[in-house]
């Protein structure tokens, strides 16, 4: 699991920071989270010339450090959008057509039927914006397209307005918020909404499946200008290693009685949470012989906000907080109360008072309350939303163009100083992105 940041400006894109976008990557699978203008060419670029690759910081310092591999728009399957401000979503329509460049000419139903259809997620509006561009545009999508609205109480549905639906579209489903008010979590927010909007399997027999298909997607608002969410990814329970070392032997002396030339295929069964009785009377229970389970992986990537620390992502991640803590106590496992819970938070911080700005007659707070007043967040509010949902590692982006992302050494110094700034609140593991950054997403040990 990786993310590549594909562009990491605000508002306007600069020589070293293309508009807002990033690839998240499992099992070879791609996701789109935003998608500004020149997406498309950042894949391009990163495909062509892999040493445009900039390396996770914490990578490099590892002793087996993993490679880095661009994100195939072929693997594209899904695209988040955050809201439809232009520096997110300018760079669909063209990304769409280039991804779905065969059209579908045949006048047999059966051969128009969409292979490799890309899903299409964002707030009310997302439907009437990209089938407007496509129709005005005559554009066609031979993969096909399925768009999905997430809908809060007071939104109308798309399908009550004057828009129809492309001619390459088949109609998504629209999520009606929940409330969080209706479960046992505590929040710090007031609305309290959020939508389940892809719930993966958690089957023990559906291995074959790539993590990527297993990974269930929530969503919920967040405070901007304009109507915008976040997305949370959480992967699921990873199942303990079998101690195949104490049931071989078991399995071994009941080999005559079993009929099987190679008793061990039972493991499987036992993996999988079978429960086994063997000729001689054994039970093979999976609680006895398999080691406690570890939590999936969990990436939380926020929107442009001015105050995320009240959105219901706090209810939902403290409800996992309890749901860890009895994980680790029927484990009888020592469990660290300050154990992160989140993997990694990407937030934004647009904004930020250097020393530089603090010589012009700025203060910390005035720049703070400037920033929240146009919807964005600095190094410091992002930093206590991440310390507040327990993540263990917090990732910057959406900065203003006054921030270079080069590597150049002055650049450098401005966005350690920007670095700094979330460090003194959360701690040590923050990293300032930079267009084409590669950043690995660890199973938590």
């Amino acid at each position: 699991m990786d993310i590549t940041f594909l562009g990491t400006a605000s508002a306007q894109p600069s020589p070293t920071r293309n508009h807002s976008a990033l690839a998240f990557r499992c099992d070879g699978e791609v996701w789109l989270v935003d998608c500004g203008e020149a997406t498309q060419h950042q894949l391009i670029h990163l495909n062509n010339n892999p040493s445009l690759f900039v390396s996770d910081p914490e990578e490099l310092l590892s002793s087996k450090p993993e490679s880095n591999h661009a994100p195939k728009l072929s693997k594209l399957t899904n695209i988040f959008l955050k809201h439809l401000h232009g520096d997110h979503c300018f760079g669909l329509p063209g990304l769409l057509c280039t991804a779905g460049a065969v059209v579908r000419l045949s006048s047999n139903e059966q051969d128009q039927q969409p292979k490799n259809t890309i899903h299409i997620f964002g707030p009310r509006g997302v439907k009437a914006y990209v089938r407007n561009v496509l129709d005005a545009s005559m554009s066609r999508i031979g993969r096909g397209i399925v768009i999905h609205e997430l809908l809060l109480p007071t939104d109308n549905p798309s399908t009550q307005t004057t828009t129809t639906p492309h001619i390459d579209e088949t109609e998504g489903q629209d999520f009606h918020a929940l409330n969080i008010s209706s479960s046992t979590a505590t929040s710090e927010t007031a609305e309290g909404w959020y939508w389940n909007i892809i719930t993966g399997s958690t089957d023990p027999k559906s291995a074959s499946l790539s993590n990527a298909k297993k990974i269930t997607v929530q969503a919920a608002p967040i405070q901007h200008t304009v109507p915008t969410v976040g997305y949370f990814f959480t992967e699921p329970k990873i199942p303990g290693k079998l101690q195949a070392e104490l049931i071989t032997p078991i399995l071994l002396r009941n080999k005559a009685a079993l009929g099987l030339k190679n008793p061990m295929v039972l493991l499987s069964k036992v993996k999988a949470g079978e429960t086994l009785t063997l000729p001689d009377g054994t039970v093979i229970s999976p609680t006895e012989f398999l080691e406690p389970s570890r939590r999936g992986r969990r990436v939380l990537i926020l929107g442009d906000t001015s105050n995320a620390i009240e959105s219901t992502f706090v209810g939902l991640i403290d409800a996992l907080k309890v749901e860890d803590a009895k994980d680790a106590s029927d484990a009888a496992a020592n469990h660290q109360t300050n154990a992160p819970v989140v993997d990694l938070v990407i937030h934004e911080a647009t904004n930020s008072c250097l020393k530089e700005d603090i010589e012009n007659g700025s203060t910390p707070e005035t720049v703070t309350e400037q920033t929240r007043d146009h919807g964005h967040s600095t190094p410091e509010m992002a930093a206590q939303f991440a310390k507040r949902v327990g993540a263990a590692r917090l990732v910057m982006n959406h900065f203003s163009s006054r921030y270079k992302g080069d590597a150049e050494p002055e650049s450098l110094v401005v966005m350690e100083q920007v670095r700094q700034l979330a460090v003194a609140h959360f701690g040590e593991r923050v990293v300032c992105a930079r267009d084409f950054m590669n950043v690995k997403v660890h199973l938590p040990k």
